[in-house]
Formats: C-alpha cells, structure tokens, sequence
C-alpha cells in the first residue's frame, strides 16, 4: 500500500531504500578524538634535517670538484702538446717515427709518449686500437735501450684526443726515440689511421688522469648529496598519539 497524502511525509523513506546511518561523532562513538573509526591516525611531517645538511654539503663539495676536476682536465691537456720536448709521426714500418731532444742537466727525469688524433676527440675504437698496435723505443745517452709498448701499460691515460702509449725515464742527455706500428690485425690494420702524431711530454700518465679522477669524486658526491638532501627534505610521517 502506497502513501497518498502529498502533504506528509512518511518516517523512514521510501520503501526498499537503504537506511541513512548517524555519523559518529568523536568521544561519543567509543573512538577517541582526532582518530579516524577505519584505523587511520593524525601524523606530522618531520624532515630529517641532519641528511638535509649533509646532503646539501655534499652537493655544494661534488659541483666545486666537478669544476676543478674540469679545470685540471683542461690545463692537463694543454700541457700535454705544449710542455711537449719532440714530435714525431707513426706510420707503418716506423717511417718519419723517429725524434731526439735533450735531458736537462739534474736528476733522471720521466717522459710519456702520446698519440695525438685528429679533432678534440676522437673514436674511442679507433684510438684504442692505435695505442695497441703502437710501439716505442728510446735510446738513453748512455746507450741503453727501453722498449714499451701501447698495449702493455702499467697506466694509460686518454684525455681528449691525446692517449698514452707508455712512459719512460733518462738520466741527462741527448735521448733518441723512434715509434711505429708494431702490432695488429687485419681489422686494425684496416681502421686505425695511417699516420697518427705523437709527442714526448715529461711526466707520467698518473698527472694526466688526477683530473678525470677529480671530475669523478665530484659527479659522485653531487649524486650522493643530491639523494640525501631530497630524503631528509621529505623527511618521514610521524603518527601523533
């Protein structure tokens, strides 16, 4: 039977409709106040401030090596062709590969032989497989000979367009050297450059790569910072109560 009096309203809706439950209220319903009746709770942020410093020091320390580890870098490969004592060219059979120039009066000294590409850089491969096949023989004033080798280096440095190929030391004297394609497969034969410069720089191939070392130390702690800094920003959730 169905309500036919426009002017009143019947108690409890219509019929088959789903009865309206009462919200419950805080300290009323048996749930303490400020608590959610579905197990939800209040919390407050806190930010971890000591990974937030820590990470923004790091961060600042990783960009200030990243440039100083750029500048070395820079000023490393300048020395490279312009400390250099002799230049020469490597050719198939040592041809045109040979150079002398003087040890100053002293202490023995070290030197570095270094192929020089075409271009600021150069094909990682390419470069390589030059370096390996290539070959150098110094003659010291006293007669004795050292022979080394690109594909054997105890430390290699690559900067740009320079590699190493090996290092020596003199005592003072007139010192001749002599490089050349030694070594290599008909693949490299093929792909590596006819003729390629090389340059006798004093040093080891160690201060070369105190610059990309540097570089390194700074894109991992700016990485490191930056991670840091971002977790203690954030911080975790604290539930209150």
């Amino acid at each position: 039977m169905s309500w036919s009096d426009p002017d009143v309203t019947p108690v409890g809706g219509a019929p088959g409709a789903r009865a309206e439950l009462p919200r419950p209220v805080a300290g009323e319903s048996g749930f303490p106040a400020g608590e959610d009746p579905f197990g939800s709770r209040p919390s407050v942020q806190r930010r971890g401030w000591i990974r937030l410093v820590l990470g923004v020091v790091l961060l600042v320390g990783g960009i200030a090596g990243l440039a100083v580890g750029i500048v070395q870098a820079v000023g490393a490969h300048g020395r490279i062709e312009g400390d250099a004592v002799g230049r020469g060219i490597v050719r198939e059979g040592g041809r045109g590969g040979a150079l002398a120039f003087e040890v100053p009066p002293g202490e023995r000294r070290h030197y570095t032989v270094y192929l020089l590409f075409e271009g600021l850089f150069s094909n990682d491969e390419v470069q390589e497989l030059a370096v390996r096949d290539t070959g150098c023989l110094a003659t010291m004033p006293d007669g004795v000979q050292t022979a080394f080798r690109g594909a054997r280096q105890g430390v290699a440095a690559t900067l740009g367009n320079a590699a190493s190929v090996g290092h020596f030391s003199s005592q003072p004297g007139r010192v001749t050297i002599a490089c050349a394609y030694t070594s290599g497969t008909r693949s490299s034969e093929r792909r590596r450059p006819g003729a390629v410069a090389f340059v006798v720089t004093p040093g080891t191939p160690s201060w070369v790569g105190s610059g990309v070392l540097t570089i390194l130390g700074g894109v991992a702690a700016g990485l490191l910072g930056g991670f840091l800094a971002v977790w203690g920003w954030r911080g975790r959730r604290r539930i209150v109560g």
